[in-house]
């Protein structure tokens, strides 16, 4: 019988450096009989999934598939990773539902630090990532019900058994050569030898807390993209701006650490015995170490001269960056397209933006696939949000070196994990191997592995979100102006599309309006005075569809809210899952300012005989902005 071992965190311990390791490897430790890094239950480098499942109450069954997994190799150790496995609620949970067998034959390893180490990191992590506002009383007030490690050991020792929980302190000091990987690899019995990758001296800069802090403000309140500021403060390296153990006082340290001082010792006593020193306050309470309040006062100061300054060289290069990239754009476009022999003039152009996330030097994992007229890229950014776009009609086609998916700025701006379709021909997805490679992520597990999923596009893409969305159960849609197929026996006053039309509907996924009945909520966007948009959503039925309707937006209803500013904030109300009627209503207000509204409006009342109405209306709205400009 095949041995697991559940690593289970918690945050802030290495664990990404630990799962990129064991994926980077996963071929070859399994080849070699080594170890396995179970594919059950696991999306791209983390067992999420099994996290979730017991949230929802379905773990049972993830766990058996997991023995079946491990009966296959039984000879060999296998892993499942997740830091989400590393809270209370969820062992409670897991315990709960664990077959005997699965209980009998697992073991767990957690690395932790120290309590108010790790509400530092955590703190400075939340603010990097613009999830929180740069105010450190209130998060050390909400956060301390982060302080207690103890019950959580004592529920998976209860369902694993004592004697298989390994509790390791985080830190160069403790760790086996100082590394978190090595350590982990020690403890499994598997040496690091020569055929295995290992990010050697690999750790994240630990920016000051001013400089957490502006970076957060600069999130909140410029277009700017935080991650490649923080990739170019990163390659700077402005003295001042690395920097540790200076967002709480020493005192309030001292005061966190008290808290949890009987407990400490109970767990050291149970589960680290040969780390006594470890939960040690020494270094909070010499008195000698201790800063004045000047002394304090003068060193904040310094740190926010040292990150304003790193921030706006930053900032700068960055501008001047897209100002040359815009100019090479430019100039590409004056140029005559280049012969076969010529390609080097393509090559000067910029990427994507995806692809500077995810080329080997990026920050983040992701993988693009070719599937002929049809592609698909993804990005990993948040395990708490999936967006999947696909491409319009009007993106069909495009043959653009920095080619971009639908939405890739607006996830990109808001840290969302992308999956984005691609489409050369307007042919409404019906292409075999797109289809199959959705279907196998899906039986992978991949939109499992993340806590929300939204399905969005815009007319031909609106499609794809809908038709789609089957494949996670329990997602969000937003679907902007909408086909729900365009098989001419189910929408026989369907004229428009031709080539859509001309498409292969026999293949699966060819009505939306079947496919939407496991999606949470359905957002609809429309024009109801739009009678070929209204006709397709008149044929999506359910609880779930939220119609939210726009006179006068027209075909276009994502264009026209995108003239008004509010596409994005209607888009992030949406994928939340948080819009309401009355929200969208007072989004679209403006649309009376919108030249499109004015066009959409003219073109309804002429084709229903109302010439005069539509001439008074055309100069209502040329004299609504002739005041406005006035």
């Amino acid at each position: 019988m095949g041995k697991i071992w559940l690593h289970i965190g918690s945050p802030k311990t290495g664990t990404t450096s630990l799962q990129n390791f064991l994926n980077d490897n996963a071929q070859v430790l399994r080849d070699t009989g080594r170890m396995n890094f179970m594919t059950t239950g696991r999306a791209h480098i983390a067992h999420n999934q099994l996290a979730a499942s017991a949230r929802t109450g379905n773990a049972t069954v993830l766990m058996e598939d997991m023995l079946r997994e491990a009966d296959g190799a039984p000879e060999v150790t296998h892993v499942a990773s997740s830091e989400m496995l590393f809270n209370l609620h969820t062992a409670r949970k897991l315990s709960g539902a664990a077959p005997e067998e699965f209980k009998q034959r697992t073991k767990v390893i957690c690395y932790i630090r120290r309590q108010d180490s790790y509400l530092e990191a955590l703190y400075k992590q939340l603010l990097k990532n613009s999830r929180i506002p740069p105010d450190r009383q209130a998060f050390l007030d909400d956060a301390k019900r982060r302080l207690h490690y103890l019950h959580t050991f004592n529920t998976y020792a209860e369902m694993f058994g004592e004697e298989n929980i390994i509790v390791r302190p985080f830190g160069p000091k403790w760790l086996v050569d100082g590394d978190v990987v090595r350590d982990f690899a020690h403890h499994l019995g598997m040496p690091i030898t020569r055929d295995l990758r290992v990010m050697e001296g690999f750790s994240n800069k630990t920016f000051s807390a001013e400089m957490s802090e502006l970076l957060s403000l600069m999130g909140e309140r410029t277009d700017f993209n935080t991650r490649e500021v923080i990739r170019e403060l990163i390659a700077l390296n402005h003295p001042g701006t690395i920097k540790s153990r200076d967002v709480f006082s020493r005192s309030e340290r001292l005061g966190l650490m008290q808290q949890v001082t009987r407990e400490n010792r109970r767990l050291v006593k149970r589960f680290m015995p040969d780390c006594k020193d470890f939960f040690q306050t020494k270094d909070l309470e010499n008195e000698e170490t201790a800063l004045s309040t000047e002394d304090q006062l003068s060193s904040q100061l310094a740190d926010r001269a040292a990150a304003t300054e790193a921030l706006m060289i930053a900032m700068g290069n960055l501008q001047a960056r897209r100002k040359q990239e815009a100019e090479l754009a430019a100039e590409a476009t004056e140029l005559p397209a280049p012969s076969p022999a010529n390609d080097a003039l393509e090559e000067d152009l910029a990427p994507p933006t995806w692809y500077r996330e995810i080329y080997p030097g990026g920050d983040k994992r992701g993988w693009f696939h070719s599937h002929g007229t049809y592609a698909a890229s993804f990005v990993e950014r948040d395990p708490d949000q999936l967006v999947v776009s696909f491409d319009n009609l009007s993106q069909a086609g495009n043959d653009a070196y920095a080619r971009e998916p639908w939405a890739q700025k607006f996830c990109a701006d808001r840290g969302y994990s992308h999956l984005g379709v691609y489409a050369q021909e307007p042919t409404w997805f019906r292409d075999a191997d797109l289809i199959a490679h959705l279907e196998e992520l899906r039986d992978q597990g991949f939109f499992k592995g993340f806590k929300k999923v939204a399905f969005v596009g815009t007319s031909m893409g609106a499609f794809g979100a809908l038709t789609f969305s089957s494949l996670a159960p329990g997602a969000t849609v937003v679907a902007f102006s909408p086909q729900t197929t365009l098989d001419e026996k189910k929408v026989r006053w369907e004229q428009r599309f031709a080539k859509g039309r001309a498409a292969d509907w026999s293949l699966p996924y060819s009505d939306a309006a079947k496919q939407i009945k496991a999606a949470s909520q359905v957002y609809v966007i429309y024009d109801h005075f739009h009678e070929g948009d209204r006709k397709h959503v008149d044929r999506l039925k359910g609880r779930n569809v939220v119609h939210l309707k726009g006179a006068g937006l027209g075909h276009k209803s994502a264009l026209v809210l995108s003239r008004m500013n509010v596409l994005k904030d209607v888009m992030e109300g949406a994928v939340a899952g948080t819009l309401t009627e009355l929200d969208f209503y007072r989004a679209i207000r403006a649309r009376k300012d919108i030249y499109l509204y004015r066009q959409a409006m003219e073109s309804y009342l002429t084709e229903r005989g109302k010439a005069d109405r539509a001439e008074r209306f055309a100069n209502a709205f040329k004299k609504r902005r002739r005041l406005q400009s006035a």
